[in-house]
């Protein structure tokens, strides 16, 4: 009887074995869906929209088609994600505030959720104002925020995502106290700052990029080691005095038990995506920092980021995890 099940056994794993590596061979032969949990028009939608106009070249064909899943800090449209099938056809657009809201409230998932397929771009964070603001630099932003704690409003993306964040971690740096607004990604704090509904907001490219081209917004100042290539005149916060400096991350994850055959064949498919030249030409315009990471150093790197987050969220006392 041993022998009889240790067969059958064998000859499952065979089976399923085989039946990964067929599922990889013809991928895909239908459409690919990426959820987005943020509305259009915020980075990471515009990134995988960027990537979407080149993926049928790479993908037998096949258009790969964004859902947007905007509101509750990413959580859910990353719960929807959760409930596709492990076989390479609903896959999410990873970002930097996924990882940030598992430190920052108790949510169902966490970094073993997801299989790391690549990581595509990273790029620095940028606070913006409307272009009749009054503060012409950051030195007078923070000195405002430090005379009036409290009643200088700057917007996210998202409750416990990595632009709230990263805007609780520099009042944190500055000593001053903001008013922190959220919304459903980083398109609508864009649409609220033209609208001057808020003060300022903290983006990530290339969110705002159009308005400040238009002469609605004005950027005050690049969270990054380096200025931008779109904005030559827009001083680091480095440059003006402020050591501080925080940026975001995109990439793609499949559902945990995805097929390493198959997440190979995926990987595969959107390396070729971000090395098209349309697409680098897109990436340029964007003001994108295309980053690529295969399966291992994405899992690794998000590992890291998340025990990062985890420590900042408990040193400084940020969201309400870790401070019940």
């Amino acid at each position: 009887m041993r022998k009889i099940l240790g067969s059958l056994s064998l000859i499952v794993l065979v089976c399923l074995l085989g039946s990964a590596a067929v599922m990889a061979a013809g991928y895909p032969n239908k459409e690919v869906e990426i959820v987005v949990p943020w509305a259009a028009g915020g980075a990471t939608d515009m990134v995988f929209r960027a990537i979407s106009t080149v993926f049928p070249k790479h993908a037998n064909g096949q258009p790969l088609i964004i859902k947007n899943i905007p509101g509750g800090g990413a959580v859910p449209g990353t719960m929807e994600f959760l409930k596709g099938r492990p076989d390479g056809y609903t896959l999410l657009g990873i970002a930097t505030p996924i990882i940030t809201k598992i430190h920052m409230s108790e949510v169902p998932f966490d970094t073993d959720s997801f299989a790391p397929v690549i990581m595509v771009v990273e790029n620095p964070c940028i606070i913006m104002v409307p272009a009749n603001s009054p503060y012409q630099n950051l030195n007078e932003f923070v000195d405002a925020a430090k005379a009036n704690p409290g009643k200088i409003s700057i917007g996210n993306g998202g409750a416990g995502g990595g632009t709230h964040l990263v805007a609780l971690a520099f009042e944190n740096h500055v000593g001053a106290e903001f008013l922190h607004v959220p919304f459903g990604g980083g398109g609508p704090s864009v649409t609220a700052a033209v609208g001057g509904h808020v003060d300022s907001i903290n983006v990530s490219a290339p969110e705002g990029f159009t308005n400040v081209d238009a002469g609605q917004l004005r950027v005050l100042g690049v969270l990054g080691e380096e200025r931008l290539e779109r904005f030559p005149d827009a001083p680091t916060a480095l440059e003006q005095g402020i050591d501080f400096s925080m940026a975001m991350w995109r990439g793609v994850a499949a559902p945990a038990g995805t097929p390493e055959d198959l997440i190979k064949t995926i990987h595969d498919i959107f390396l070729a995506c971000i090395e098209d030249p349309e697409f680098l030409a897109q990436a340029e315009d964007m003001g994108l920092r295309v980053v690529h990471f295969n399966p291992e150093q994405f899992a690794e790197y998000i590992e890291s980021e998340s025990q990062a987050y985890e420590e900042l969220c408990k040193t400084k006392g940020l969201g309400d995890r870790y401070t019940k």
